[in-house]
């Protein structure tokens, strides 16, 4: 499949984590083998590969050194009481084909009169150019049954390129692509078609694939030449060219959960496809749409992951493999800053006019500082002089209460001074009061008056007769 990315460091970091699930690929139309890329997955990589050429799925067999990796033999197609099968009803999914009128059917057509053999690689590009004695499956399979039956219940990437019937497939999966989690497609179309929702054509392709939550995120076109004027070949053999029609190319759909949109279905996701999707926007050479993920899920990939890592990465990816990529943030300061790494070299932003430019940043943000720093004086010298509005009321409230005790200390003692006076006055007269009776007791009187009440007593009178 054609966008696909040489370079994707994140894969391999996330291949390493050890609580993640496994990363499921379903390739239909695997001539030539699953992409190279997947394989950066390592033992999480689980791959259902299918195609009818029954010689090419064991020469793939033979080859294959991935337990998880498996090969079968036969066509993928459509039961014949699906709606898509009976809204079809015998049309030609390939109406208004320019191919006869092709530089490259003329190319074929002079090769064959003189007797050419054709070279390895047509082979694997085109169904109709196998050799006579090349093994077909008869098998004929749906798809999505044929998965519920293998008891794989999630499938994180599809891809089909059959050089045909590639919408029927798609369209074998109308329910399966919910069911099944499938987080993007990646599959062939063509420019050209009638109006008919049945022919493969881009624009059925895309209509399907938005209806049912994915957006489009690559295409690629593949240009060939009409013989009226014949096109240099892009190849070493007869296929697409230079200039010409847009005839065939690769479309990728996502599902794009940076939307806010798709939060349900983004909460409904385990850990792992998370991981797995931004897997797939860094395959298809998106690290940017990739880094989004890694940021809106950060708190939840924080649990099994360094996001700073994976941010790094796919910066990383996007300088290409250099020695020294510069890290996430660095990468974006310089995007902040103007820096010229992002404008062509033909940018009216020249050398000098960047220079300035810097110059100028450097200047509003010394400003900006100044500004802020002289702020935070004035914030702070305010804040210093209610501090000492609130020391003089502590210290005017603590002189007060100072005075109020004192008042009420030498009051006290004032009261305490009268009381020892007043005690001792009390304790005089009392004494001189004692003198006294003592004095009276011991006098002749006293002593005549207590004889005269006894000898009253005796004869019977009151003490006051």
């Amino acid at each position: 499949m054609q966008g696909i990315a040489s370079y994707v460091p994140v894969i391999g970091y996330l291949s390493q984590i050890p609580l993640l699930t496994e990363f499921m690929l379903i390739d239909i139309g695997c001539s030539g083998g699953i992409d190279a890329v997947w394989r950066g997955f390592g033992p999480r990589l689980r791959a259902l590969a299918i195609d009818p050429n029954v010689d090419e799925i064991e020469r793939l067999r033979s080859l294959e050194t991935h337990p998880g990796v498996q090969y079968l033999a036969a066509f993928a197609g459509l039961p014949a009481n699906h709606p898509f099968s009976l809204r079809k009803a015998g049309r030609d999914p390939l109406e208004r084909n320019p191919w006869t009128r092709l530089s490259v059917v003329k190319s074929l057509e002079l090769m064959k009169s003189r007797r050419q053999t054709l070279p390895p690689e047509m082979g694997a590009l085109n169904a109709g150019m196998l050799a006579p004695d090349t093994k077909i499956s008869k098998e004929v399979i749906a798809v999505p049954a044929y998965l519920q039956d293998s008891e794989i219940h999630s499938v994180d990437f599809l891809k089909i390129d059959v050089d045909g019937p590639d919408f029927e497939i798609l369209n074998s999966f109308d329910s399966a692509l919910e069911t099944l989690g499938v987080l993007g497609v990646g599959i062939e179309v063509s420019y050209f078609g009638s109006a008919a929702d049945t022919d493969y054509t881009f624009h059925n392709v895309d209509r399907f694939m938005k209806a049912h939550g994915f957006e489009l995120f690559g295409t690629t076109v593949r240009r060939y030449s009409l013989a009226a004027l014949p096109s240099p070949y892009v190849s070493n053999f007869p296929a697409e060219t230079d200039f010409g029609r847009p005839l065939l190319g690769d479309a990728l759909y996502v599902r794009d959960l940076g939307r806010h949109e798709h939060d349900e279905f983004a909460a409904q996701l385990p850990l792992a496809k998370l991981l797995n999707l931004i897997c797939i926007f860094a395959a298809f050479n998106l690290p940017d749409c990739a880094a989004e993920i890694a940021l809106r899920f950060r708190d939840r990939l924080g649990n099994a992951c360094d996001v700073e890592r994976i941010l790094d990465l796919l910066a990383a990816q996007a300088q290409g493999p250099i020695e020294q990529p510069l890290t996430y943030r660095e990468y974006l300061r310089r995007f902040e800053s103007h820096d010229p790494m992002f404008f062509p070299s033909s940018s009216a932003c020249t050398a000098a006019e960047y220079e300035l430019a810097c110059l100028r940043d450097a200047a509003a943000e010394i400003e900006r500082e100044r500004d802020e720093y002289a702020a935070r004086e004035q914030a702070a010298q305010a804040e210093l002089e209610q501090t000492r509005q609130t020391l003089r009321t502590v210290l005017e409230e603590a002189r007060q209460a100072r005075d109020d005790h004192a008042a009420r200390e030498e009051a006290l003692q004032a009261v305490l001074e009268r009381a020892s006076t007043e005690l001792k006055q009390n304790r005089e007269e009392a004494r001189q009061a004692r003198a006294r009776i003592t004095s009276m007791e011991s006098s002749k009187f006293w002593k005549l008056r207590r004889i005269w009440f006894r000898l009253k007593r005796c004869v019977g009178l009151g003490m006051n007769e």
